[in-house]
């Protein structure tokens, strides 16, 4: 078979065609938003990152950026720090010099990529030999206590394990989000006073902090914490598994008074009854996500001061008997009196059992009080014991009769007909 040859001015415009189409290519990485897509695709390909912070001097600044703004934990930092450092098996440095005389040219690599840092995980995790980073992390804000180690640092989870020195920084004033481990391996009286200076040391360093996240907190009730009124916190998490209900207490004295909007819990009841909150409980409030059965959190509703709370989520429950539902429609009577007008949303992620048709008329009517209050959503799952839905309950679920609900379901336990609606229109199936 012939083959004609290509003529030399076409391959010399072949030939120019790609060139100029590489260069343009090229050019286009220059471009700030371009680069910023594409290494926002490479998240969490790392070896892809570190591979184009090698292309070119332009493109490697923002690479190396992204490369080392997420960390999760302090792992990479360790063979930049000066070689005068040396960790003995305790995980304690040792050094010929003392620590803190080390030059500020020994820190320098350290330093260049520590302000790239933006996230960093350093807590203690059990069996794992990442344990030692929480007392590193402390041991080199010691060395330099006049230093923000990470000082662009946004995100931080760190384990509280030993009493931080109230003259000495612990946090980067940059910090907006901090999560606290908690291991529970100390003498009660200990963890408290721990608890304490770490939250007041924040308060010092981080004032600008806008999210907290307790993974766990002292056994027994804290003595004395003043209020803490950070400016720009909006939401609080406590998640420790147990909670002293005692602790609760003094969680909302020290942290009500800043702004929180939105609280997620986790907890076995309200405090003792004799303890009166001796503040005002989270007063500005919009969003709380409550791990907790329903009775608890109806106490929690009671004692909360925020007038605009909008929306609350219920993601478990330890009640599974019959008075279950009976306590839903009292929670739900209790947002429509309380936060007539304002409260918008209650959700429910778990199936709420009903085994008599006279409940589920008692909770229907509950749920059209907190509807005609102003909530249009209602996202909740009820399982009921019968087979069928009487024309009773259909005449009650009516939505032409629900001034302003936007979603809500019942269905049969045992039967494939189910209802629903979203905005006004009733679906069965």
């Amino acid at each position: 078979m012939s083959t004609q040859a290509v003529p030399e001015e076409a391959t010399s415009h072949l030939n120019l065609t790609a060139s100029h189409a590489c260069l343009a290519a090229n050019r286009a990485l220059y471009i700030a938003e371009i680069l910023e897509m594409i290494l926002d695709q490479l998240l969490n390909d790392k070896r892809s990152v570190c591979r184009l912070a090698f292309t070119c001097k332009a493109i490697a600044e923002p690479a190396l950026d992204r490369l080392w703004a997420l960390n999760d934990s302090l792992e990479p930092f360790m063979s930049l720090l000066p070689k005068e450092l040396v960790l003995d098996e305790n995980s304690c440095f040792q050094s010929s010099a003392p620590p803190s005389n080390l030059p500020l040219e020994k820190w320098v690599t350290f330093d260049k990529y520590a302000r790239r840092a933006r996230r960093l995980y350093a807590r203690t995790v059990t069996m794992s030999p990442h344990r030692v980073y929480s007392s590193i992390y402390k041991q080199l804000t010691e060395i330099r206590p006049n230093v923000e180690l990470f000082p662009n640092l946004n995100t931080l989870v760190v384990h509280a394990k030993s009493v931080p020195d109230s003259h000495l920084r612990m946090f980067p004033t940059s910090l907006r989000s901090i999560t606290f481990s908690w291991a529970n391996a100390m003498a009660p009286e200990v963890e408290a006073v721990l608890w304490m200076s770490v939250m007041i040391r924040l308060f010092s360093d981080a004032p600008l902090v806008e999210h907290i996240h307790f993974e766990g907190s002292p056994k027994e009730p804290l003595q004395n914490l003043s209020s803490l009124p950070f400016p720009q916190l909006r939401k609080v998490t406590i998640k420790p598994s147990p909670l002293s209900p005692n602790v609760l207490h003094k969680y909302c004295h020290a942290l009500s008074a800043s702004p929180v909007q939105e609280l997620d819990l986790r907890f076995v009841r309200w405090p003792d009854p004799r303890i009166q909150p001796i503040s005002a409980v989270f007063p500005s409030l919009k969003k709380l996500s409550f791990d907790g059965s329903p009775s608890h959190a109806i106490e929690f509703v009671r004692v909360l001061s925020s007038p605009v709370l909008q929306e609350l989520a219920i993601t478990s429950q330890n009640e599974r008997g019959g008075d279950a539902l009976h306590l839903y429609a009292d929670l739900l009577v209790l947002l429509a009196d309380k936060y007539r007008g304002v409260f918008r949303a209650f959700k429910v992620q778990h199936p709420l059992q009903c085994c008599e048709e006279a409940d589920l008329e008692s909770f229907l009517g509950a749920a059209r009080r907190l509807s005609d209050a102003g909530a249009d959503t209602l996202q909740m799952n009820l399982l009921l014991g019968w087979k069928d839905i009487t024309r009773e309950v259909q005449d009650m679920i009516d939505p032409s009769k629900w001034s302003t609900l936007k979603h809500f379901r019942i269905s049969p336990r045992r039967a494939s007909a189910s209802w629903s609606w979203t905005a006004g229109n009733v679906f069965f199936g």
